[in-house]
């Protein structure tokens, strides 16, 4: 071998080991940061000699560095924390509720059970004060856990609408972010001869990621090495242009109390002037015949609705918008309904000489000292309101399920009549109280024939109390079983990831000695080359 190419070799080596030295040292400072994805530098082989003529030696160089990462594996990846983040906001935010009707202290039907015993012990003695005073203790009990549920479902939707802001203005600025990571990857790529440094490549997953987290949507990694964001088909970012949540005006500071139609995606323009502003929420929209302007109706004189759709599907911010949207409402309803059917059948009993008993349930006016509406004869309004929503056209009631069946858009049987009679302001349950009081005036007409038949209104609340209790257990215990899924599949990509760019210390120690054995090796060499050189010249100067 020539003199010269084993220098060379020597010299490669000595590169080699330092590259390998240095990037061990990245992994092992990086192993703590999240993110970081393991790196390996690049060794070319030149050829199997440095030259033509010598075919002894064989010469190699470090092209770079490059990263352990599988872009398929971590698509997957992101695009499962979209799903476990959505399933995890939803079974976070609902966990209140799940407590209150799985513990018997705040059950509804405790109290309705308790309110009814009372009712059926003054069937036993009208007269005797103490079951009196029972009945309406056991009703106020009923009147407040109807009104805690009432509350505790506001409270969900309030805290999902302020969480939902919350995830909309941080989105608006991780998208920033992720478009100039975006300019720097571009800048610094130059095909064929130079590619972004793995930390831009880190830095640009760990944005996406989190933008995945809040918002769902998909990541398009370019073949430029940048990210373009997508929301339902439509861009976020887009190399280095980032689009942002605002409202119709424009401002791109979301607030808790925006309704969902009025969130936008404001989409920068060409000229960088007019912006476009897509509809993030889009509402259900009624068909038209032929003509265009006459309403397209159902069997049930309904008009038939193009269903609404939603850019946020996945994510934190999707779980928000359907709790605001879907469950609450229809949460809402079901007890709305039940508040109403408690005030419309209990005040109407009726004592044995066919006089009507003092009310004791009703709802709160909005007027200031205004009267309650007790759906009682004097109370034309309350009756009025009552039988719009309860009545049929031929006289006969409506049972709880074909109300709560016509109030759900997605019902065959579903009436919008129903549907705004059962949303009017008057009848929230939040507004749910006790009108009777404890004084003997209220039980004049409460004989043993008022008391029987109070007592015998039982049943008719079984179905009631079962479907919100039920359907509602039901929905959390499904959302409680997806995540429990979510997260393991998650886990087990994460672990296949970090299988493939975790760092392992272990062998990085190994590497640090293989390398320093090959840096010591090299150094040998150099060494044994230059007394050979020092040799040949001692001997021609002699």
């Amino acid at each position: 071998m020539r003199t010269a190419a084993l220098f060379d070799s020597a010299m490669a080596g000595l590169q080699s080991a330092q590259s390998g030295m240095l990037v061990t040292s990245q992994n092992v400072t990086g192993s703590s940061v999240e993110g970081y994805v393991r790196r390996t530098s690049s060794v070319r082989v030149n050829g199997l000699s440095p030259t033509s003529i010598d075919l002894t030696g064989t010469s190699f160089a470090v092209e770079g560095f490059t990263r352990y990462f599988d872009n398929l594996l971590q698509g997957q990846l992101l695009s499962q924390q979209s799903k476990t983040s959505y399933s995890q906001a939803l079974t976070q935010s609902v966990a209140p509720l799940d407590a209150m009707l799985t513990e018997p202290a705040t059950s509804i039907a405790t109290a309705l059970g308790n309110f009814f015993n009372a009712a059926g012990s003054i069937a036993n003695e009208p007269s005797n004060s103490a079951y009196q005073q029972s009945l309406i203790g056991n009703a106020r009990l009923v009147a407040d856990r109807v009104r805690g549920l009432a509350n505790t479902v506001g409270q969900i939707s309030s805290n999902a609408s302020q969480a939902l802001a919350d995830v909309l203005n941080q989105a608006n600025s991780w998208s920033p972010q992720l478009a100039s990571v975006n300019a720097k990857i571009r800048a610094a790529a130059t095909p064929g001869l130079a590619a972004a440094s793995p930390d831009l490549l880190d830095e640009r997953d760990r944005i996406v990621g989190k933008l995945q987290e809040l918002v769902g949507g998909n990541t398009l990694i370019n073949e430029d090495g940048s990210a373009s964001y997508l929301l339902n088909g439509q861009h976020l970012v887009d190399r280095e242009v980032a689009n942002t949540f605002s409202n119709t005006s424009g401002t791109t500071v979301i607030r808790s109390d925006m309704a969902l139609n009025d969130l936008r995606l404001k989409v920068a323009s060409l000229d960088g002037r007019n912006p476009v502003y897509i509809k993030l929420v889009m509402p259900a929209v009624a068909q038209k015949q032929s003509n265009g302007t006459t309403p397209l109706l159902d069997a049930n004189g309904n008009s038939v609705m193009i269903p609404g759709q939603s850019m946020l599907q996945d994510g934190k911010a999707g779980a928000y918008v359907h709790l605001v949207q879907n469950f609450v409402p229809t949460v809402q309803k079901s007890i709305n309904l039940l508040a109403t059917q408690l005030v419309r059948n209990v005040n109407k009993i009726v004592s044995g000489n066919g006089l009507a008993i003092a009310p004791i349930f009703g709802f709160a006016s909005s007027a200031a000292a205004g009267t309650p509406l007790t759906g009682i004869s004097s109370d034309t309004t309350g009756t009025l309101l009552l039988d719009t929503l309860w009545k049929k056209t031929d006289g006969t009631s409506y049972v709880y399920s074909d109300l709560i069946e016509g109030s759900n858009p997605q019902s065959s049987n579903y009436r919008q009549t129903v549907d705004a009679a059962l949303s009017k302001s008057e009848f929230d349950a939040r507004q749910f109280q006790v009108v009777g009081t404890f004084d003997r005036s209220q039980f004049t007409h409460m004989d043993a024939t008022a008391s029987a038949s109070l007592q015998s209104l039982r049943d008719s609340f079984t179905s009631p109390v079962t479907f919100i209790t039920s359907s509602v257990a039901t929905t959390i215990a499904t959302w409680k079983n997806t995540q429990q899924s979510n997260e393991a599949l998650q886990k087990s990509l994460s672990e296949q990831k970090s299988s493939i760019t975790g760092v392992n210390l272990d062998e990085e120690a190994a590497n640090l000695v293989k390398y320093q054995q090959l840096y010591n090796a090299s150094s040998k060499l150099m060494q044994t080359g230059k007394q050979m050189f020092d040799t040949l010249l001692g001997m021609l100067s002699g």
